[in-house]
Order: structure tokens, then C-alpha cells, then sequence
């Protein structure tokens, strides 16, 4: 049986080698967008208080306020995430460089590309299938991706208004385009934005959702198969049922690597589910690489 890495926004954050830095967690998010003059800046003051306060909490109120036209937000938020590139000390290159890569299948939370660019750079391709190939590193990213734009073929949307649409705004394929390309398109688009879930609670993807729903079945698939699970920079948040309950359900070795102050939620998930053969380890992400290495190995 193989392994699984579960990255989340705190993996990225503490990567290390970022260029220009690396990105924000949630309770920072904020700033950072408004400081970019664009969508974000110019939301009503309240609003951002409460952004500032709890992105999920404004990102749910946003949806409610602008009658679910969230298309320029979602935008805006991808071309900032895609922006970043890992530096060659970067802790995602250490961690693909000491995995057995054909028995890993990576999983991600984020909408950077961070974990993309350190495999690229190390003469590995990227698959976003749970089914090995050779010369691929798997990834699995189950709230979409800043380059997951949506494949329109010869259809053209400029000056548009898209929302509305119930379950999809947009329901068609995702094409994973390069860094490049998804920052162009996040600069000179106007009318569509990437396949990202909603950073609110729920997760809902507006954009290309059987796509994503794809990624999710295949990461279900594969915690079924897998013996053992690791969780690097990734929240406790039970509300994200469709991440933690999973987890709970499958019969996998768990390994978290988190903070101190991560325990009390881990420790508070492990009880509600009575979970067996599960360990927190108090470590950051560069020392929590030598440690998957060496379990990996057991």
C-alpha cells in the first residue's frame, strides 16, 4: 500500500524559500488583497472588518451581499496565489526529493501552485490523477487551483456577468494552464475566474465543479488504499466534514505535524472519532520531512 501527503495554507506558509514571500494564512489573507487596489479594496469598510476578522465569515457574507456574483473576487484571489515561486531552498523540493514518489499520492488544500513549480524545477511533470504514470508525481487538489481555468473551447466571454446559476456558474472541464498563463489570464480576463472553491465554510465551487468533484472522488479513492496519511499545515476544522470525517473513516496510520497550539483541535477529532493509530508530531514543515521520510521507510 502507498502513502498520502495532505498539504494545507500553513505547508506553504512555512515552505520557506519564497519569491516575493510566502503566502499569507487566512487571518492575513485579507490585507494582502486589499492592498493590491483592485476588487477587494474597494468593498465597503465593514465588510473588511469582517474579512479581516474571519475570512470565511466575510467571504459568506460577500456571496450574500453581491447576489452571488463572486466571479472578479475569485479572480483577483487566484492571480494573487499563483504568484508566488518557490526559491531552490524551498521545503516542497526537499519533500519530493525525499519521497519514494511512486508510492506517494500528494494532496493539496491550497489554490498556490507552490507544490507544482518546486516538482517542475526538479525535472518531475505533474498529474492531477491518483493513478501512477511514470515520469509523473501525483497531485490531488480538492478545492481547485489557481490554474484550473475553465476549457470554454471557442466560446468567448468578455464583459460579462456570470452568477446565478444554482449548483455551477460555469460547468464545464478545467484546463491546469502554466503559471504564466493563469497570470495573464487573471490580469486580462474579465467575466471568468479559475476553478476555486469558495474560501468559506461549505467549500461550495461555483466553477467547473464536476472537475473538482473529480479531484475529491479520486482523493476518497485513494484514502481508502492508503496505509498511512500525513498532514502538513492543515487546520483541525471538523466543519470541513468532507476532509475530516474521511480521514476518521479510513483505516490509515495518521500522522499530523502541526503547533502547539494545532493539539487541542487534533486532539479534539481524534476523541470525537475515537481514532486509533493517530500521532501529533510538534514540528514545522522542514523538520516534518525527515520524519516522513523515516516512517515512510519503516
Amino acid at each position: 500500500m502507498g502513502y498520502m501527503v495532505l498539504l494545507g495554507a500553513g505547508a506553504s506558509f512555512g515552505s520557506g524559500d519564497v519569491t516575493p514571500y510566502p503566502p499569507p494564512l487566512g487571518n492575513r489573507l485579507f490585507e494582502k488583497l486589499d492592498g493590491k487596489g483592485g476588487v477587494a479594496s474597494k468593498l465597503p469598510q465593514d465588510l473588511k472588518d469582517k474579512f479581516i476578522n474571519n475570512f470565511e465569515e466575510g467571504m459568506a457574507d460577500y456571496y450574500v451581499r453581491y447576489n452571488q456574483n463572486i466571479m472578479s473576487f475569485q479572480r483577483e484571489l487566484a492571480g494573487y496565489l499563483v504568484s508566488f515561486t518557490p526559491g531552490d531552498n524551498n521545503h516542497y523540493k526537499n519533500l519530493i526529493n525525499s519521497l519514494n514518489n511512486k508510492r506517494v499520492v500528494y494532496s493539496s488544500l491550497n489554490y498556490d501552485i507552490l507544490f507544482e513549480l518546486s516538482a517542475f524545477q526538479l525535472n518531475h511533470n505533474i498529474t492531477y490523477h491518483n493513478k501512477h504514470e511514470d515520469g509523473y508525481i501525483r497531485l490531488l487538489k480538492i478545492h481547485g487551483s489557481s490554474n484550473f481555468w475553465p476549457d470554454l473551447g471557442n466560446t468567448t466571454f468578455r464583459n460579462c456577468e456570470v452568477y446565478g446559476g444554482g449548483i455551477a456558474d460555469i460547468d464545464t472541464l478545467a484546463e491546469p494552464v502554466s503559471q504564466e498563463e493563469s497570470k495573464r489570464r487573471a490580469i486580462f480576463e474579465n467575466s471568468v475566474a479559475p476553478a476555486i472553491a469558495m474560501y468559506a465554510e461549505g467549500k461550495a465551487i461555483k466553477v467547473c465543479p464536476r472537475y473538482i468533484q473529480k479531484q475529491q472522488q479520486m482523493w476518497n479513492e485513494t484514502l481508502t488504499s492508503t496505509s498511512k496519511i500525513f498532514i502538513i499545515g492543515v487546520r483541525v476544522h471538523q466543519a470541513d466534514v468532507h476532509i475530516w470525517k474521511m480521514i476518521a473513516d479510513s483505516k490509515a496510520e495518521v500522522h499530523y505535524f502541526g503547533r502547539q497550539s494545532d493539539e487541542n483541535e487534533f486532539n479534539a477529532w481524534k476523541n470525537e472519532y475515537n481514532r486509533k493509530n493517530t500521532f501529533f508530531w510538534k514540528l514545522d514543515f522542514a523538520d516534518a520531512v525527515n520524519t516522513i521520510k523515516n516512517l515512510t521507510r519503516s
